[in-house]
């Protein structure tokens, strides 16, 4: 317990220093002030200033104060960030978006706590429990945590919970699920300006195709610029995506859409594709396609949008939301919407 104690106190410690931007030589408060700061008795606080005394960061002056010595304090953890993941996400959005929040959380003092669940979601549920993640429950209980990241929506009583604990808790991804705290794809401005270019492009019968949950977002901005009978499809699995594929091939020449928005990479490649089997290529329709240019994927479309998605750009702002709210105690930091860069790739291709 007294070991545990002084671990936590050294993180304290290390978070006063950074938080602060102490620089080399800067003093810290007297030994009465830190424990009324940090809540931990003088035996207590005096271990872990000889801790970090050994371990470099702190000179100890006897009888003139405690000063840091190493204000970047390598190797040291001011907090402890967990991050809830799904074992079976084997994508390149998940697992590139998932690395870079972790880089971010080092870069910023933390060390990083994962999460699993391999619970699948069923009839196109994908709010999970706390339980849902083994260990979560205790860690956020006993404060083994000091923030927690989630890429997957959580429910109602999961998000009650955490609050009760007031933990801060950021969401990083899509819009349309209950979290309200976090960092979103700005979907309606996005669907905006791709609209906006279709038009440049005489665009008379464009298809949209996103996610189920992503759809409320953004149908009525499509509507709004392309009438009332433009067709949207939206999927929530990989039958539903196959099923869509076989509907737009059988359509016939005249029906079949001209241009393509599509909000997810691989999709967008599935379709284009299996189109550029069938169809020669002054049939192919043109795509405005959200992607990360950093997959390397090569679409077979001679008129091409590319909506970029920087995902380390991204994850860095859902790490900084985060590192506000635990240094203000503020659980309620409201939405940052992303808007990714977008270029016209058409005369690059074919």
């Amino acid at each position: 317990m007294a070991e545990r104690k002084t671990e936590r106190a050294k993180q304290l410690l290390i978070r006063y220093i950074r938080d602060r931007q102490m620089k080399n030589g800067a003093k810290l408060p007297p030994q009465n002030e830190l424990r009324r700061i940090f809540h931990y008795g003088a035996t207590t606080i005096c271990s872990a200033v000889n801790a970090l005394r050994e371990d470099g960061v702190l000179e100890v002056r006897d009888k003139v104060g405690v000063f840091v010595i190493d204000p970047d304090a390598g190797g040291h953890a001011g907090r402890v960030v967990g991050i809830t993941m799904l074992t079976g996400e084997n994508n390149f959005y998940y697992s590139c978006l998932l690395t870079s929040l972790q880089m971010h959380l080092v870069e910023n003092g933390c060390t990083v706590r994962l999460f699993r669940s391999s619970r699948k979601a069923k009839n196109g549920d994908f709010l999970f429990e706390i339980d849902d993640f083994p260990g979560l429950r205790r860690s956020v209980e006993s404060e083994e945590i000091q923030g927690l990241i989630h890429l997957d929506d959580f429910s109602h009583a999961a998000i009650e919970f955490i609050r009760k604990k007031k933990l801060p808790l950021v969401f990083v991804g899509s819009p349309g699920g209950i979290a309200e705290d976090g960092v979103f794809f700005d979907y309606k401005k996005i669907i905006s300006e791709a609209c906006r270019m279709l038009k440049r492009s005489h665009a008379r019968r464009p298809a949209l195709f996103c996610q189920a949950t992503v759809r409320p977002e953004v149908e009525h901005v499509f509507r709004e610029n392309f009438g009332g009978a433009s067709r949207i499809f939206s999927c929530k699995t990989f039958a539903d995506e196959q099923r869509v594929i076989r509907e737009i091939l059988a359509m016939p020449e005249c029906e079949r859409p001209d241009w393509l928005i599509c909000l997810e990479d691989l999709f967008a490649l599935a379709l284009a594709c299996t189109l550029a089997r069938h169809l020669t290529p002054e049939k192919m329709p043109g795509a405005f396609v959200m992607f990360d240019r950093a997959a390397q994927i090569h679409y077979p479309l001679s008129k091409l949008i590319c909506c970029d998605n920087d995902l380390h750009q991204f994850a860095a702002l859902g790490v900084e939301s985060l590192m506000k709210a635990m240094m203000s105690g503020k659980q309620d930091i409201g939405a940052v919407f992303y808007f990714p860069k977008i270029s016209d790739l058409s005369t690059n291709l074919l």
